[in-house]
């Protein structure tokens, strides 16, 4: 599953989501994590929809990490599949992608389950089709 925190840098949580320039990436599971990529957002200078730019950059992952959001803001990025959370300024990353192992590994939350599911369905039918290609 891949999880994207909101950062000036790569190590830890400090920005708000709608001014956030820069997202790092990883992919967790239960067993651990491994840094992607850092994403940086295109610079322009009008961007029309900040929430959509950004929902649309980090559609592939599950959780966003970050230190504000807009209510407005968190409700367009749940209903593109991907749930905000909020840390406290200056939260270090490894410290979040280690909470959520955790979580992944014991009594992971209803909306991490479902999109634990979903993943797992897609990751199966993925299978499938290589599997009927071949």
């Amino acid at each position: 599953m891949l999880i994207a925190f909101a950062t000036t840098g790569e190590e830890r949580i400090n920005a708000h989501f709608g001014l956030a320039d820069s997202f790092a990436v990883y992919e967790v599971n239960p067993a651990g994590s491994e840094f992607k990529e850092m994403i940086t957002l295109p610079k322009s200078e009008q961007e029309d929809d900040k929430v959509e730019l950004r929902a649309e950059i980090l559609k592939q992952c599950a959780v966003v990490y970050c230190t504000h959001i807009g209510g407005p803001a968190a409700a367009r990025l749940v209903q593109s599949g991907i749930q905000p959370l909020k840390a406290p300024e200056g939260t270090p990353i490894t410290q979040e992608l280690q909470r959520l192992q955790t979580m992944l590994r014991d009594t992971p939350a209803p909306w991490l389950r479902k999109r634990l599911q979903e993943e797992m369905n897609n990751k199966e039918e993925s299978c499938l089709c290589s599997f009927i290609k071949d």
